[in-house]
């Protein structure tokens, strides 16, 4: 029996528990990058012994000679943000915690920033103000982004995707997708090697439950077609909370960083500097 190790991002364990269940012709290992890193020295050992590693692509370029794998292909991860155009991430220096984990609102932060009220920035959750922002415009950039990253790496996800996009929204947050497209993901890899997946209805625990998930806010939702609500699901608990109250969660979590010190990450800067002027336009 053929031995493979999975090797990538937060996605890690449901791709490899998808892999296990699409097919038993295949031992299954799976560690993700924040493991590997600690043992990288186990694994310059270990690594050879796998007849197949599969590599998130952006890790290829680490500081470790990947050529040992007997065989190494490429599975990219699921990033989205149409759903959830108003995520960022956040430095102060390190990575910021909010009450959604590293998930932060351009809309909220920058209201934050320019010392709007917890009031005025509730009231700024409107359509007028999300179509300002560039927040009704994601999808097809974000549609064929997705596409041609995994054609790259031989994987037609063209079908997988009409099928993710009807109905309920297929991602939790904008790198945290349901188990149903990962499932779809392992599927679509094994056919480009020529092996059939087994047909059972069964899928992995859906492990990104456990995390943040972030509400499609309403007028988003409507646009494509799906369900939206302001409740934002908490992280390591069952718990939701409302609008007003992650706003006032997050402004007391910002409050508590040294004033001006927090800085929005570089591939959200250009799109969240154009969220604060809005805003500030919108509270006037």
């Amino acid at each position: 029996m053929e031995t493979w190790l999975v090797l990538s991002n937060c996605q890690t364990y449901e791709l490899a528990n998808s892999l296990k269940l699409l097919s038993s012709r295949f031992h299954i290992d799976a560690i993700d990058i924040w493991a590997f890193t600690k043992n990288i020295e186990k694994y310059k050992q270990e690594l050879p012994r796998y007849f197949r590693v599969l590599l998130h692509p952006r890790f290829y370029s680490m500081d470790f000679d990947f050529s040992i794998a007997q065989n190494l292909d490429f599975i990219p991860s699921i990033g989205f943000d149409a759903y959830h155009p108003d995520i960022c991430y956040a430095f102060s220096p390190g990575p910021v915690q909010g009450p959604m984990g590293f998930y932060h609102s351009m809309i909220v932060l920058a209201a934050y920033e320019v010392g709007l009220s917890v009031e005025t920035t509730r009231k700024l959750f409107r359509r007028d103000v999300f179509e300002r922002c560039g927040f009704f415009a994601r999808w097809e950039g974000e549609r064929a982004r997705l596409l041609k990253h995994f054609a790259e790496y031989g994987l037609d996800i063209a079908p997988c995707f009409a099928q993710w996009s009807r109905g309920e929204a297929f991602m939790y947050s904008v790198n945290h997708p349901k188990i149903r497209c990962i499932h779809d993901i392992a599927g679509s890899f094994l056919k480009r090697l020529g092996v059939e997946p087994i047909v059972s209805g069964i899928k992995p625990v859906d492990d990104f439950l456990n995390g943040a998930c972030y509400p499609v806010y309403p007028e988003i939702a409507e646009a494509f077609g799906t369900q939206g609500s302001y409740l934002f699901k908490l992280p390591d608990e069952y718990r939701l909370i409302s609008l007003e109250r992650f706003v006032e969660l997050s402004f007391a979590a910002y409050s508590r960083l040294p004033p001006r010190s927090i800085q929005v990450e570089s591939t959200f800067r250009a799109r969240y500097d154009h969220v604060k002027t809005v805003v500030v336009e919108a509270a006037r």
